[in-house]
């Protein structure tokens, strides 16, 4: 029973040795105690009561909860060693807590304490409820939800055939993508509620992916190009949902960065668009060069926003492309699901506006595959692209190397832009960069 002040630096190093299991007691925190497994497990507790009626409580793993922030092993032992002193009893507390703790409360835990700092998290609630819960954010019944939800389950009594259940009716369904998303998403829920102590052990350990997916190489033609743009007016869907489409293929950014746009993002007069830290997938800002046919698009955007809400007397949204009630943007798995309704298999042979199907991400791919064939150099690209490879892959580039690139990234879209309108307006041929091959 080795007693000595925990510091990170040992917890990190700390073995079980010979034995199955090894407890570090700490001196600092009265009751704390490390607990490592053979296996390198590494668990906290906090151990009250006489020697012959002691009790363990459980607070979480390590590293997952620190050793000394106001929310670490430490202060949590304190916690329980003062409910003690008051008369209080931590383990059937928690006993009595976990019992009654469905999964559905694990889910609205889990996106609020800890997925919401996350860019996608809008993403992860919906697949989380919809596939999982059953349940939304007030707690009412999800309509046509899952039909594997186990969101009333007590976490008590959660099996890993729990996990499979939820996660194969995803599969059943022919969302192949979308179960890999919520196996995902139910692994790095559990692996937190078992840091935490609300799960006693990680139930997705060992499990395998649902399906293995393969890296997507779709890039549009000329011609295809022409068909989609020419059929997306006819599409069942908003204009705004087209807008947002078409942007994508002529900026070459991605679809929930082009759909979450707001005003303020927007320097008309600098013809450029800013998408902060915080809604870019690399956590880095990006100033991305309109060139003028993308300012058409947003400007007409821009006008029937205003226009409906003057006639709703309402104010002008923030967003560019704002969702049903203006109170929020449009998401990009909302264009993802307006894409798809638009499929239709003819002779077992399916299509999307008249092409081969693809996503609102082959538009990405397809505009930089164009660009490289019209001689940008694929690192101009990256930096259109907003690829951490290009912009900050070595510790020269982070820290040293400040210069933008903007010229040629503005000049890259300005010409990526004009090939477009040729391709649109009669498929001109592709005509290659002065001084490129």
């Amino acid at each position: 029973m080795p007693k000595l002040e925990l510091t990170d630096k040992f917890c990190q190093a700390a073995k079980a040795g010979s034995g199955r299991k090894a407890d570090y007691f700490d001196t600092t925190a009265k009751g704390l105690v490390l607990r490592v497994s053979a296996g390198g497990q590494k668990s906290w507790f906090a151990v009250y009561g006489p020697p012959n009626k002691r009790q363990w409580l459980k607070l979480g793993t390590y590293p997952e909860v620190p050793l000394g922030t106001d929310k670490g092993a430490r202060q949590k032992a304190k916690d329980t060693r003062a409910s003690v002193q008051d008369g209080g009893n931590p383990v059937a507390a928690k006993k009595a807590h976990a019992a009654s703790m469905t999964v559905s409360d694990l889910v609205e835990s889990y996106l609020i304490r800890r997925a919401s700092s996350r860019r996608s998290v809008d993403e992860i609630a919906r697949r989380l409820r919809k596939n999982v819960s059953g349940y939304d954010a007030d707690g009412k019944k999800i309509e046509k939800a899952s039909s594997g939800c186990i969101g009333d389950l007590k976490l008590a009594e959660l099996h890993r055939r729990d996990i499979t259940k939820a996660i194969d009716a995803v599969k059943d369904r022919g969302a192949a993508v979308e179960a890999n998303r919520v196996f995902e998403d139910l692994r790095a829920m559990i692996r937190w509620g078992r840091g935490r102590g609300d799960l006693d052990s990680n139930l997705t350990e060992g499990m395998a992916k649902p399906t293995e997916t393969v890296e997507r190489d779709r890039v549009l033609s000329g011609d295809q190009i022409k068909t989609v743009w020419t059929a997306l007016a006819g599409a069942e869907m908003r204009e705004s949902t087209r807008r947002v489409i078409r942007l994508c293929l002529v900026t070459a950014q991605r679809v929930g960065e082009v759909a979450g746009m707001s005003i303020d993002e927007l320097d008309f007069d600098a013809s450029v668009w800013t998408i902060p830290s915080a809604r870019s997938k690399n956590k880095r800002e990006h100033i991305v060069p309109l060139s003028e046919m993308a300012i058409d698009i947003i400007r007409d955007q821009l006008a029937d926003v205003k226009a409906l809400a003057e006639r709703k007397s309402r104010a002008v949204p923030l967003f560019v492309f704002p969702g049903p009630g203006a109170r929020s943007a449009v998401t990009g798995a909302a264009v993802a699901k307006a894409i798809k309704r638009e499929e239709v298999v003819k002779r077992d042979a399916a299509s999307i506006l008249g092409v081969e199907p693809w996503t609102a991400h082959d538009l990405r791919r397809t505009a930089a595959t164009h660009m490289e064939e019209l001689g940008v150099s694929p690192f101009i690209i990256g930096h259109v692209l907003n690829h951490v490879s290009a912009t900050k892959a070595s510790i020269t580039s982070r820290v040293y190397a400040r210069y933008d690139y903007m010229r040629e990234k503005r000049d890259a879209l300005a010409h990526w832009a004009n090939r477009l309108a040729g391709i649109v307006a009669s498929g001109a041929d592709v005509v290659a960069l002065r001084g490129r091959a």
